[in-house]
């Protein structure tokens, strides 16, 4: 429902947590994900903690919801994209993999800080993070589901689309924790392993 068809209070209530996810951006920006403090949010915010738990459990859950608005849904939009040009699967995929390159490469502060985050969390935090891995592995099975006629016999969808997460989150957890690491040199090879073993 568009905000201004809200009555007052729950207008009100989308501004305070509108407010917090900015802040949160913003204070992420200045000190990464390490150094933000649920007090800091709301003395930015000015807020009571109290206040700030009406809208989150905990600092993760903020976490994740920005992790899911930030990332997760312009990765949904990146494979509808892919999928409705109609394109064949290897260009697809190369397509796919030329956003992810140039998104490590030009990735601001938050960007790179929340990337970082929510690899780390599919490992830290095995309730979130499974819950992550399964909305990232039901994007990409859209995307093989839609091309399953390219892929080679035997293969199952949801086997060459959990090998192709795991292969992307293995790149970019390296390019996370390694200011050196050549991420566009592995996508490119990551490609062309796609194309020889799965399609």
């Amino acid at each position: 429902m568009p905000a201004s068809q809200l009555g007052r209070r729950e207008r009100k209530k989308l501004a305070v947590r509108e407010s917090i996810r900015k802040e949160t951006l913003r204070l992420i920006e200045l000190h990464g994900v390490e150094g933000l403090t649920i007090d800091a949010i709301c003395d930015c915010v000015d807020v009571a903690k109290k206040t700030f738990y009406n809208y989150y459990a905990t600092k993760h859950d903020l976490m994740a919801e920005l992790v899911q608005a930030e990332l997760l849904q312009s990765t949904a939009q990146l494979i509808d994209d892919a999928i409705a040009s109609g394109k064949p699967f290897k260009e697809q995929l190369r397509d796919i993999i030329d956003v992810f390159v140039h998104r490590e490469q030009y990735a601001g502060g938050v960007e790179r800080e929340l990337i970082a985050y929510s690899v780390g969390a599919l490992s830290a935090n095995l309730k979130q993070g499974g819950v992550q891995l399964a909305e990232i592995n039901g994007i990409f099975l859209r995307l093989f589901e839609h091309n399953k006629t390219a892929l080679r016999p035997g293969l199952s969808v949801a086997f060459c689309a959990e090998m192709t997460v795991g292969m992307l989150n293995a790149i970019t957890l390296n390019w996370v924790h390694d200011p050196d690491y050549d991420s566009a040199h592995r996508y490119a090879e990551l490609l062309e392993f796609l194309s020889a073993s799965m399609l």
